[in-house]
């Protein structure tokens, strides 16, 4: 009996060690022809923090340690397709799913990847015949921060201030 679960536990790990992830991902596809892939590593967004001042969203800007962008528009259709089968076998275990959107074949996810009560990760992944792209923002933020933040683009939106 123990040797059948160890067997079992073992194949677990081994399967979930292989499944895609969002870096393998970025990875892959950031060296395909065309592909547009920005990295703005913890020191830049550091030392960028310095110099936005007191600017309204500053407060969020600070709180961002980096990010990490993958466009694929400029790629060729078979490039699109990989992406799009990829996302689909993608392992979002950890991940927590704020938004999903499927509108005629165009997905768009919205998910968030948390450490106690602190958001550590906001993920967007567009996956569709044309829009093919991921985000990746690692930072601390709360709950209330995004609350805050949503509330001041939406203030903007409607021309309040």
């Amino acid at each position: 009996m123990k040797k059948c679960l160890f067997t079992l536990l073992l194949f677990c790990v081994c399967c979930m060690s292989f499944a895609p992830n969002v870096d393998g991902l970025l990875d892959k596809f950031s060296s395909e022809k065309n592909a547009e892939c920005v990295k703005v590593p913890r020191l830049i967004m550091s030392l960028g923090s310095m110099f936005v001042g007191q600017d309204e969203d500053a407060w969020i800007l600070r709180k961002i340690k980096s990010i990490r962008v993958l466009d694929l528009d400029d790629c060729q259709t078979n490039v699109k397709e990989r992406f799009h089968r990829e996302v689909d076998k993608l392992c979002f275990n950890g991940y927590d799913e704020l938004i999903r959107v499927n509108d005629e074949g165009e997905k768009v996810r919205v998910l968030m990847r948390m450490k106690k009560e602190t958001i550590c990760e906001l993920l967007l992944v567009c996956a569709g015949k044309e829009d093919c792209a991921i985000v990746q923002i690692n930072g601390k933020f709360t709950k209330d921060d995004i609350d805050k933040l949503v509330n001041q683009e939406t203030g903007k939106k409607h021309g309040r201030s």
